[in-house]
């Protein structure tokens, strides 16, 4: 233990142990919301959708400036704005009861975790050497699954499906996360101010990022993926907990989600070890294919062992995206615009702001008797990020290669 401390700068401690304490609240809570607006607040599907997409369409813009912000004012302070105001929207969850109140607190949902969450990987980036990243983004990831792993099961045992406590214990856990946060790193925040010895204004920034190719395939290929890992939280939670061909379905998501996570910590380091090897756009054509997989298994399968099973695919996919992303977007940014890069990540929130309404949609029309036709057009929609994955490396091997040759 005194070695793991010796090894790593108490940001990335913090951050990662904070992450998993947080995580593990958030599970508790927000892969219930659609199942508990539908059966408790009795808004129909397509609304749900609504709802739950709102928080990444509000994230979209808000990675975006958040991570401007941080890169010209310090990680710090916009971080502690975010996860204060976070604590605030899941009390508001507790004590919401109309459309509009849940609509206006997923979108700030949206927002504080589109500024908080590029801020904090970005931050772990500035504190890291360049050869420990990957570790770093690894145990990141390794941590918000085993928070995954816990909350979804406390959620179900306080009946999150149909109760409010456990939204004011996730506020609870933010609150003493930013607490933390202040008190730790403040101590450090002479090292933790990102890149604003380099003065830059929005527009330069959006005329970096507008140049940038291999970002704008990165992006609209990661969007599509987006949008079908959204379907998680709603289309699938609607479809496991109201499907006549599945007993105790609230119960069922629970465990699938547990799996995930579960998967997930015993997957993520010798995929990621296996994966490391390939250039980070092909790993992410894997990953789409994945996903792809998953959701024709899930709309085929009639019983549990086989949606377990589509769950385990789905992870394969989730871990190969999520990590390869922050590798890949870690290996196009200029150091001084770190913040701005991961921030710019949050335009791909627009997939996960389309992707339950989408899916809301195909369960109004299909009804939760058809699955197979449900998760049939998110299989074809998922494969649609492919050739931008595949463009955006012959665009990068392009540029490589004509770097090369002009020194």
């Amino acid at each position: 233990m005194r070695g793991f401390f010796d090894k790593w700068h108490p940001a990335v401690i913090v951050i990662i142990a904070g992450t998993l304490f947080t995580r593990a609240a958030f599970f508790m809570t927000m892969p219930f919301l659609a199942i508990y607006l539908y059966t408790e607040k009795g808004i129909d599907p397509a609304t749900v959708g609504i709802i739950i997409g709102v928080s990444a369409l509000t994230g979209t813009l808000g990675g975006f400036f958040g991570g401007y912000l941080s890169d010209r004012i310090g990680r710090l302070p916009v971080m502690t704005v975010a996860i204060f105001t976070w604590s605030a929207v899941f009390a508001g969850f507790a004590v919401a009861d109309h459309v509009w109140h849940f609509f206006l607190l997923n979108m700030l949902n949206g927002l504080c975790r589109s500024w908080f969450e590029p801020i904090s990987r970005a931050l772990l980036a500035d504190v890291t050497t360049k050869q420990n990243r990957l570790r770093v983004f690894n145990a990141r990831y390794f941590a918000i699954n085993v928070g995954a792993a816990i909350g979804p099961v406390i959620g179900t045992h306080l009946g999150t499906a149909s109760s409010t406590q456990a939204f004011y214990i996730t506020a609870a856990a933010y609150l003493l996360y930013g607490l933390v946060i202040i008190s730790t790193l403040t101590r450090y925040s002479s090292e933790l101010k990102g890149g604003e010895e380099r003065k830059f204004s929005v527009k330069s920034a959006l005329t970096v990022l507008s140049k940038d190719k291999v970002l704008a395939f990165f992006l609209a290929g990661n969007t599509i993926v987006m949008m079908s890992q959204s379907q998680m939280d709603t289309t699938l939670a609607q479809y496991i907990g109201n499907a006549p061909q599945f007993e105790n379905g609230v119960k069922l998501f629970a465990y699938l989600v547990v799996a995930n996570a579960a998967t997930v910590l015993l997957l993520q380091f010798p995929v990621t070890n296996y994966i490391k090897r390939w250039e980070p756009m092909n790993a992410l054509r894997f990953g789409s294919i994945a996903f792809s997989l998953s959701f024709l298994g899930f709309g085929l399968s009639a019983n549990a062992v086989f949606l377990v099973i589509s769950m385990v695919v789905l992870t394969v996919g989730e871990i190969i995206v999520f990590v390869m992303s922050d590798v890949l977007l870690d290996d196009l940014a200029p150091d001084h615009m770190r913040g701005t890069y991961f921030g710019a990540m949050s335009f791909r929130s627009i997939g996960f702001s389309a992707g339950p309404w989408i899916g809301g949609l195909l369960l109004s029309t299909f009804g939760f008797h058809h699955g197979f036709y449900v998760f049939g057009c998110l299989t074809l929609i998922s494969l649609l990020s492919l050739p931008f994955f595949q463009y955006g490396e012959i665009v990068r091997k392009n540029t490589a290669a004509n770097h090369s040759v002009s020194t």
